[in-house]
């Protein structure tokens, strides 16, 4: 939990700014506290169980290893990795299990609390070094708790978003009472009203993606320092050189710059190499 308050707490933050304007938008009061509070208890325990992942990964098309050619390549691979992150945290889950999505994206992720994916993409491009470079970038997204937080934070942000929807339907059922009795008047003030409310909910949604996208950066940087930690600080950079090759001629906007969960590769490449040369991995660990 520490870590994850260390790490993350830009997650947190923008969690509990959702939950006070849900509470805001249905009335502020005594009654919807405990209505957002109830709901926001039971999103919160569905999202971290075992029910929530398996959920999350539905929808990510994550899958269990099938074939046993899947299965003799990666589970060693998998728990190779898997047995240096849990000597070096011991917070680790105990039930990580790797997954399989059928996209040809070259891409790893992590989920919740037991959960790492690999794409078919991933598996066909990257070597079995680099391979064990990615895992061990997303075994430290685990273990710092960056998927929990972001967890909260698609929570937070999904009932925050009901609450505005549930704004939006008062007001136009007012809007048609208003027409039909010819109150013209409370017909124009009710469109304004909306108006700000629409033009509110699409600034601090984009506000909300530029903060938590520099939080996500900072995080990726401190899951490739546990790749460092864990002896795959060389696999971690091969890895990242061949994205940077198979990327090359990808031109973000300034906007996708800016709403990027991850900081520029060329950066986490110098970084690494940076600390491998000069021998600064705990110093830089430590620092962020």
């Amino acid at each position: 939990m520490l870590k994850m308050l260390k790490s993350s707490w830009v997650y947190l933050l923008w969690f509990g700014i959702y939950f006070f304007l849900a509470w805001l938008i249905l009335g502020a009061n005594g009654d919807s506290f405990t209505v957002v509070l109830i709901t926001y208890a039971i999103s919160i325990a569905v999202a971290l169980s075992p029910l929530g992942e398996w959920i999350l990964r539905l929808l990510e098309g994550a899958r269990p290893i099938k074939t046993q050619a899947e299965r003799e390549y990666l589970m060693p691979i998998f728990e190779e990795v898997y047995e240096e992150a849990q000597n070096k945290h011991s917070n680790l889950s105990q039930n990580i299990n790797i997954y399989i999505a059928d996209s040809m994206e070259v891409n790893a992720y992590a989920m919740g609390r037991t959960t790492i994916a690999v794409t078919q993409g991933a598996l066909k491009t990257f070597t079995p070094d680099q391979l064990r470079g990615v895992l061990a970038h997303e075994f430290g997204h685990i273990a710092h708790g960056h998927t929990k937080a972001l967890l909260l934070n698609v929570v937070g942000n999904g009932i925050f978003t009901i609450a505005v929807m549930i704004f939006r339907l008062v007001i136009t059922i007012l809007q048609l009472f208003a027409s039909i009795f010819n109150t013209g008047i409370i017909d124009v003030i009710l469109a304004f009203f909306k108006f700000l409310l629409n033009t509110a909910y699409i600034i601090f949604m984009y506000l909300g993606q530029i903060i938590l996208a520099i939080n996500s950066r900072q995080n990726e940087y401190q899951a490739d320092s546990v790749a460092l930690q864990l002896g795959y600080g060389e696999e971690l950079v091969n890895a990242l050189y061949l994205l940077q090759e198979i990327n090359i001629n990808q031109r973000p906007s300034l906007w996708e710059k800016l709403k990027s969960s991850h900081p520029h590769i060329a950066e986490r490449i110098k970084r690494l190499e940076n600390i491998l040369n000069d021998g600064e991995e705990l110093e830089i660990t430590e620092a962020i």
